[in-house]
């Protein structure tokens, strides 16, 4: 019985919020997009997938990297799982961790992410030698490379004291066989929950599908579009007088990941959402 309730208490929470939304976009002048848009041949063509592309040659089997550890694939108390990004599988260990990596991935000037690197020492206050692993490391397209440590927010205190003691200690990296060496990357950094956010992950899961999904006819088409438009437009604006809905809101994506387009707040992008043209 309960679980019937709880099942028709969701169900209310959902119909609810629906119906929240409908008014926002009625009240936005965007009514039409609470509902599907008739299949036209625009859409017709947009399913028109034909054959697979043709894979690049030649294949690399993606490899673990530089991770000096590969966690179990499988724990009850956590959220295992991977990635592969290029050619090398990177881990997570929580949905925390999926979170942050997918929000480094849309970072424009990534050449490179890897997980469980590197393994650096610091020294605590009795003077004793502790060794810590990184949850993530970055290299930009500058080749400087950064370590992520991921915590959630309530244990930021901690970490970055952990963190300042690394910093101290040269960000001393320790190898195969117990070898140093000092200045193993050019610099460490904590993220948490705080930045991490669901919204702003939701946002990267778009982001990245964009990326290898989106039309290039259309998103030069759009482009070109909002060139010519003053001020700012917000998302389903885009998303009307368009003959294929799916193909236009997968080229607004790409857009704000190209940063042609870019929120004018932070936070979940929907339709509602009020974008600026930044060149």
């Amino acid at each position: 019985m309960a679980k019937l309730c709880s099942s028709s208490r969701n169900t209310t929470v959902r119909h609810t919020h629906r119906i929240a939304k409908f008014i926002k976009l009625k009240h936005a002048g965007l009514g039409s997009l609470a509902f599907p848009a008739q299949a036209g041949s625009g859409d017709a063509q947009a399913l028109d997938w034909g054959s697979a592309p043709e894979p690049s040659l030649p294949f690399m089997v993606p490899d673990h990297g530089p991770a000096r550890r590969t966690p179990a694939l499988r724990q009850q108390k956590t959220n295992r799982g991977h990635s592969v990004v290029g050619h090398t599988v990177v881990y997570h260990e929580s949905g925390l961790e999926q979170r942050v990596s997918s929000l480094l991935r849309t970072y424009k000037h990534l050449k490179r992410l890897v997980s469980q690197y590197p393994v650096v020492e610091y020294i605590d206050e009795d003077g004793v030698i502790h060794s810590h692993t990184f949850d993530y490391c970055i290299e930009l397209t500058n080749g400087t490379r950064i370590g992520i440590a991921v915590k959630a927010a309530r244990k930021s205190a901690e970490m970055t004291a952990l963190l300042d003691r690394i910093r101290a200690n040269g960000i001393t990296g320790i190898g195969k066989g117990g070898r140093r060496t000092p200045g193993i990357i050019d610099a460490v950094m904590l993220a948490t929950d705080a930045e991490a956010t669901y919204e702003l992950c939701e946002n990267a899961y778009f982001i990245l599908t964009s990326r290898d999904h989106h039309d290039e006819d259309e998103t030069t088409r759009l482009c070109d579009l909002v060139k010519g438009l003053p001020g700012q437009v917000r998302f389903g604006q885009l998303l009307l007088n368009c003959a294929s809905r799916a193909k236009r809101r997968t080229a607004i994506w790409r857009l704000i990941d190209l940063g042609v387009l870019e929120p004018g707040s932070l936070g979940r992008i929907d339709e509602l959402s009020w974008l600026r043209l930044t060149r």
